[in-house]
């Protein structure tokens, strides 16, 4: 009889443990704490493109070949984006910020006051390349810019590249003066120095 009892107690208590092994097993994750069971896909969203300021201070010319000379001087501030690859746009307002009359003599056409311009380019190497076009000007009916902005900085060729050589960690501001010369179709001469700043603000 002892034998046996024996022999119960040991088939409960082997059943028992069987038993509290599978109430584990069905409750339990087989994962790992650290792989867990999300299955949803991480979305990765592209780098934000960084912020710059531009300024520029613009004296231009138009030299006539029967004589004379027709000066104007301008203010540029530019707000551009560059990408993760380097591409720039932005948008722009130039202003006359000279007075008077730009001719020293009588003309009849309006001296434009403004442009809106638009902005493209590269920025990579530590070397900006910018180009500038007119979308606008104001007043927008009678009215040509005398003294040889719009023909040096829109003329929408090489010669109106503008080249800044950046400085600091990563190339995040530079300073360039650009000197510009474009002939006339009546063997006058358009001209103008610029001097740009540009500075990242969120670098």
């Amino acid at each position: 009889m002892r034998l046996a009892v024996r022999i119960a107690l040991w088939v409960l208590l082997l059943g028992g443990s069987a038993a509290t092994g599978a109430f584990i097993a069905a409750h339990s994750n087989p994962l790992s704490p650290e792989v867990g069971n999300d299955t949803t896909p991480t979305v990765s969203r592209p780098p934000k493109p960084d912020r710059w300021l531009g300024t520029i201070r613009s004296t231009s010319f138009h030299r006539l070949y029967v004589g004379g000379t027709c000066e104007s001087d301008w203010t540029t501030t530019l707000r551009l984006t560059v990408s993760e690859g380097g591409a720039v746009s932005g948008k722009g307002k130039a202003l006359l910020s000279s007075k008077g009359d730009p001719c020293p003599f009588i003309i009849a056409q309006l001296q434009v006051r403004a442009f809106r311009v638009s902005l493209s380019g590269s920025v990579r190497g530590g070397e900006a390349r910018l180009w500038l076009s007119e979308l606008s000007h104001q007043p927008s009916a009678g009215a040509e810019d005398l003294g040889g902005f719009r023909e040096t900085l829109f003329a929408g060729s090489k010669v109106s590249l503008l080249l800044v050589h950046l400085k600091g960690v990563g190339g995040t501001s530079g300073t360039a003066t650009v000197s510009i010369s474009v002939e006339g179709p009546d063997r006058d001469t358009y001209g103008s120095t610029n001097v740009i700043d540009l500075q990242c603000t969120t670098c």
